[in-house]
């Protein structure tokens, strides 16, 4: 991973953090299948808190709406691939693969 990945993993971390007001499991892009091209990869287990920020399946769109808002600030958006994880992702990286 290069400095200024890291570096992004680490802003979305905190915002998140800042939003979510907690710990959560995430870990890089790439050590899995899945989450390719994500800044980050959010880790969802049923019951935790993270998960209605992310799955719209929660019903908490108040709750979508204020990480997503907070991402988009730093230019990065939160995409609900299966449930059991979600990735974070450059709002600018059209060449990116799908999300899912």
């Amino acid at each position: 991973m290069t400095d200024t990945q890291l570096q992004r993993m680490a802003q979305a971390a905190a915002v998140i953090r800042r939003v979510v007001g907690g710990d959560f499991r995430c870990e890089q892009p790439g050590l899995r299948t899945y989450g390719q091209g994500a800044v980050l990869v959010l880790l969802h287990e049923p019951g935790e808190t993270l998960r209605p920020y992310c799955n719209y399946d929660c019903y908490e769109y108040q709750k979508i709406d204020t990480l997503t808002d907070a991402l988009s600030e730093v230019g990065l958006y939160v995409e609900d691939c299966t449930g059991d994880y979600s990735g974070v992702y450059e709002v600018t990286r059209f060449d990116a693969p799908a999300p899912c």
